[in-house]
């Protein structure tokens, strides 16, 4: 391993408010919610994450998006984002003062079907349009490509298949694509390899690597990614996270042990490394899953 080809720093996307409490069975109350993304931020997360405006009805745990928004401590220079389903949470998100939104679909057709109930053609259709709203109102996209590295229903998805989605979302705007491993099926051979791809296909967005706990398997994931050319990962504080949607999901990659992992390996991320460990902390205690 030539160390020479590791970048000097790596941006970390903290998903930690959203996408790791989304599952959880009792409503985490909104100062929590608050307080979880105020310790982030204190920590030096720089992209967080913070809720989804997608209906309560799908979602009850994210029932307070735009109080959450309105009473966490913003910091100049730290971009705070919520994930969207359609242009009406798109509305909700510039109601809230946010200047960047992240959208959602999966590679996979039978998982995106239960996911958002469409197929891969007409999410990529919902998100241009997204997209050209976006826009015009200042906003910027980051879109997620779930299953990207294998689906529970279908098994393996073609890599040529993620990085197409992956060039047409570039086309239709968004700024950085996020590579999600959906139920953690990801491997290092995997990881490489779809990295690479779809890296070769971009030409202007930046692309981001999101995966799920899998025994360790997550970090060797990671490596494999950063050799690819990713520098940018996806993580949850505490590890905290699943989706409702995909059978078998785990929690996130921890925030805390991958900004160790990155330190020791001389990458900086501008995160201090106790604070996150106490945000990771604080993280568990909100989760009914988390093993304390």
């Amino acid at each position: 391993m030539d160390g020479m080809r590791f970048p000097k720093r790596v941006q970390i996307f903290e998903v930690g408010p959203r996408d790791g409490l989304q599952n959880e069975p009792n409503f985490v109350a909104t100062e929590n919610k608050v307080k979880l993304t105020d310790m982030l931020t204190e920590a030096g997360c720089q992209r967080i994450e913070v809720t989804s405006f997608v209906h309560p009805k799908w979602v009850p745990q994210l029932a307070d998006a735009a109080d959450v928004i309105a009473r966490v401590e913003r910091r100049p220079g730290v971009l705070y984002n919520a994930l969207i389903p359609n242009a009406k949470g798109l509305e909700r998100a510039i109601q809230a003062g946010l200047t960047e939104v992240v959208t959602i679909m999966s590679a996979s057709e039978s998982h995106n079907a239960k996911n958002i109930n469409m197929s891969v053609a007409a999410s990529l259709e919902a998100v241009a349009e997204i997209n050209r709203v976006a826009a015009s109102r200042g906003v910027r996209v980051r879109s997620y490509i779930g299953t990207a590295y294998g689906c529970p229903f279908e098994g393996e998805v073609p890599p040529e298949k993620v990085a197409d989605i992956a060039a047409t979302l570039e086309a239709c705007g968004s700024y950085e694509i996020s590579l999600g491993d959906t139920t953690g099926m990801a491997h290092p051979g995997s990881a490489f390899k779809v990295g690479r791809l779809v890296k070769s296909r971009l030409q202007r967005a930046s692309l981001a690597a999101h995966f799920h706990q899998a025994d360790g398997i997550e970090f060797a994931n990671v490596l494999a990614s950063l050799q690819a050319g990713v520098e940018v990962f996806d993580g949850a504080a505490g590890g905290l996270g699943g989706c409702p949607y995909a059978p078998g999901a785990r929690g996130n990659i921890a925030t805390e042990t991958l900004v160790e992992m990155l330190h020791r390996m001389g990458i900086e991320t501008g995160i201090d490394r106790e604070k996150i460990q106490a945000a990771g902390a604080y993280a568990k205690s909100l989760s009914a899953y988390a093993h304390h």
